[in-house]
């Protein structure tokens, strides 16, 4: 399967969902920040963390690092006049931060759960807040956003959240319809993998495949997801700087390492799209919401979500190259973008070798497997296999001469399964009844040692 994959059949309107721009984590914090300095006495946390933040620091760094602290969670949940308010005296004593800061949240989450009745699975956990995980934090702000409607619904404070984005009358550039082509598909391609992710934890939640099937399917989806998220606050926070300091390129050039993890979740498509078509009854009985019963309505559409990663990669370089030509850019930035349509491309050119490399290995262990006689030849002395396939055999053992050495073999291509070349061989696979090894080749350099 490479870059040019065809189109997927949208057989249910989840196909076709576009990524809502509150969804988004960026957006998410951008709105509880507006909504925290409403709190009485929230703002003195909200600049002493900001105060000690480099320039460039995202909002969703900033209010994760506050919320670490601890005493901002507790100060929230005191603001509601609750019957028995949280203490500190207790824990201000302990030598660590990071202690004091668990202590505190424990004792938010505690007092969530035993006097506000909030639900355990509708609380975050303390690994959520002090792990390096999105998906956790994302579980932090919706219990933090629960908090802050209590505060509206209660009086305290006003609801400041922005209604709509900008009118879509407003005439725009060439350039602002790329940025926001590359921007609106990137929440929703986001929101794809959230949905692919929560359809995961449905089938581990019901148990209607085994783990090992999980893990076969879904693989490393959960760090791939982190991986995006972060990407797009990055996307999201270039997009909100000025036209003219908006370095697109450079963005591609930084993450060029970083998306490597892509390779392991591409290279099992293959295995990924068999054990789909091989469950998909057992697959399809996990239930859930609407929306995850719709991304199984038929076997296409659930793998159309798993190729979306892939799909996704394809459309970067484009993207770039639209900027490139049509951008206006300066110099410079020009330059940039120039560099980081080639590390995209580059990435998908990875991603397609990661999968050639593992389709050498499967023809190796389907080789091993077919033939019966190596001739006393051990395969792990082969080396790594480079080329496999069918091909025409050139006969030169008649004689020197030009006409003889073009000569095509027909009673070996007649019987010539294949031809696979090796660091060390040229191995030519007979397809006859006992499936042995016709000859093998050794290169010159290696009879010669």
């Amino acid at each position: 399967m490479k870059a040019d994959a065809g189109p997927v059949r949208a057989d249910t309107n989840v196909m076709n969902k576009v990524g809502d721009k509150e969804q988004s984590l960026f957006q998410i914090c951008v709105i509880l920040r507006e909504r925290l300095v409403k709190v009485p006495g929230f703002d003195t946390f909200l600049q002493e963390e900001e105060m000690g933040a480099d320039e460039d620091t995202d909002p969703v760094t900033l209010l994760w690092r506050m919320f670490r602290r601890g005493y901002p969670l507790v100060a929230l949940y005191n603001v509601l006049r609750p019957d028995k308010p949280v203490q500190v005296a207790n824990v201000s004593a302990m030598s660590s931060e990071i202690k004091k800061g668990k202590a505190m949240t424990f004792k938010f989450i505690y007092a969530l759960i035993h006097d506000l009745q909030f639900k355990i699975e509708d609380c975050f956990i303390i690994l959520d807040l002090y792990g390096d995980d999105t998906t956790g934090f994302v579980k932090v702000t919706k219990t933090v956003t629960r908090m802050l409607d209590l505060l509206v619904e209660q009086g305290i404070i006003q609801d400041t959240r922005r209604l709509g984005d900008e009118p879509a009358h407003v005439k725009r550039s060439q350039r602002q319809h790329i940025v926001d082509e590359l921007v609106t598909t990137e929440r929703t391609y986001v929101q794809q993998l959230e949905l692919l992710q929560a359809y995961q934890v449905q089938c581990q939640k019901t148990g209607v495949v085994p783990g090992d099937v999980v893990h076969q399917i879904f693989l490393n989806l959960n760090a791939l997801l982190d991986f995006q998220r972060r990407f797009l606050i990055r996307v999201e926070q270039i997009n909100a700087m000025p036209e003219d300091e908006q370095n697109w390129g450079k963005l591609f050039i930084l993450y060029d390492d970083a998306f490597k993890i892509y390779e392991p979740y591409i290279t099992n498509q293959k295995q990924c799209e068999e054990t789909v078509m091989r469950e998909f009854e057992h697959l399809r009985m996990a239930g859930g919401s609407p929306e995850l019963q719709g991304i199984v309505a038929n076997p296409s559409t659930l793998y159309s979500f798993f190729m979306k990663p892939f799909q996704r990669l394809t459309k970067y370089p484009l993207l770039l190259n639209e900027l490139y030509k049509k951008g206006d850019f300066n110099e410079d930035l020009r330059a940039d973008l120039l560099r980081g349509k080639e590390c995209a491309q580059a990435v998908l050119t990875r991603t397609n070798a990661a999968m050639d490399r593992e389709d050498r290995v499967a023809a190796v262990q389907e080789l091993k497997g077919r033939v019966e006689d190596w001739k006393g030849h051990r395969v792990e002395a082969f080396g790594e296999l480079l080329l496999f396939g069918s091909f025409t055999v050139i006969k030169s053992d008649t004689g020197p001469g030009k006409d003889s050495e073009r000569e095509v073999c027909q009673d070996v291509s007649e019987c010539l399964h294949g031809l696979a070349l090796t660091t060390t061989s040229i191995m030519f696979i007979s397809s006859s009844r006992s499936c042995s090894v016709v000859k093998t080749l050794i290169p010159q350099k290696q009879r010669t040692r």
